[in-house]
């Protein structure tokens, strides 16, 4: 089991990275990964979005069934398409609006009570919020290339606002 991410030094050409299923505690050693397009570190014991900056080629981050309690730190990440950031402990969907090239969200089995915070991600295809406390959609009426809409096992009564 992996509990610190080194030894990558060496390998700068590196686009494509999985080091799910881990021991990871903290983001740290990638920045000279710039060529990075695709990094999986799902099933680790992350508790803070840190040490993304520089992999700006970045097109798919997966963060799921970590320790995060926060969607931080990703300003940088201008290129990224898919982020998930599922089964955590996430409450409030922030800090992604400048992620414009964004296509799809996964969020499910957090503690959202609301969607919002996506009114700028007009390339949104998908949108993955299922198994939350969400009790109402607000500002997804921007995206109109939404294609999928997943909601289930969630606390909305009334479908409004698409």
């Amino acid at each position: 089991m992996v509990k610190k991410i080194e030894g990558l030094e060496n390998c700068p050409l590196i686009i494509d990275l999985e080091l799910y299923d881990n021991r990871i505690r903290v983001v740290e050693n990638l920045g000279h990964l710039i060529n990075l397009v695709h990094l999986d570190l799902s099933f680790n014991r992350i508790r803070e979005i840190s040490g993304l900056d520089t992999l700006v080629n970045l097109k798919k981050l997966y963060l799921s069934a970590n320790r995060l309690r926060k969607i931080e730190n990703l300003e940088n990440l201008t290129s990224l398409e898919i982020l998930d950031v599922g089964d955590n402990k996430i409450r409030k969907i922030e800090n992604i609006g400048m992620l414009t090239t964004l296509t799809e969200f996964h969020a499910a089995k957090n503690k959202l009570i609301k969607i919002e915070g996506l009114e700028n991600l007009t390339n949104l295809t998908l949108i993955a919020c299922q198994a939350n406390f969400i009790q109402a959609l607000e500002g997804i009426d921007t995206l109109i290339y939404l294609e999928q809409l997943y909601l289930q096992q969630n606390q909305i009564k009334k479908i409004q606002g698409l």
